[in-house]
């Protein structure tokens, strides 16, 4: 393998590294979940207070599992 190749395989390798530790999947969640929450027409992460409002309105009820790895 010659130096060139070997360069360009560390800055690849590199380039990986960094796109992952300055947006992990927890810092994703985190906005998402900010964001949600200052829309304010869901509610997120609070299933009693979710079916509590659901039988107040007579509304049905949408609840989402995720699953973030």
């Amino acid at each position: 393998m010659s130096a060139k190749t070997a360069a360009i395989l560390l800055l690849l390798s590199l380039s990986i590294l960094l796109a992952h530790a300055t947006d992990p999947s927890e810092a994703k969640v985190e906005a998402d979940r900010d964001t949600v929450l200052q829309i304010g027409t869901w509610i997120y992460n609070d299933l009693a207070k979710g079916m509590a409002e659901a039988k107040q309105t007579g509304k049905p009820m949408l609840v989402v599992f995720r699953c973030v790895p």
